[in-house]
């Protein structure tokens, strides 16, 4: 599967080569290279608000599950339980 900026330029690029007007064709060039500057120099956070957006839609998740990503994994857990945040361990 794609990531979504892929997914996008795939899209731009479908978009470019159906018109013919060399003007048209030179401005979605122009954008999938902002788009791709975009992304290799996307802030962590930028990166993470996708993914809380994706988890913030009511239709697929609710607030129970978590996400762990590294560069070459990525889990959807459900937490089942849960004794809240428990501070009596944590040094000063």
């Amino acid at each position: 599967m794609k990531a979504l900026t892929d997914k996008i330029i795939d899209l731009m690029i479908a978009y470019k080569d159906e018109h013919h007007n060399p003007i048209v064709r030179s401005s979605i060039e122009s954008l999938i290279e902002q788009i791709k500057t975009l992304e290799a120099s996307a802030e962590f956070e930028e990166v993470a608000r996708v993914m809380m957006k994706h988890l913030g839609n009511p239709e697929l998740y609710y607030p129970h599950y978590t996400t762990i990503i590294t560069n070459s994994t990525a889990e959807l857990v459900e937490g089942k339980r849960s004794v809240g945040q428990v501070m009596d361990y944590v040094p000063d």
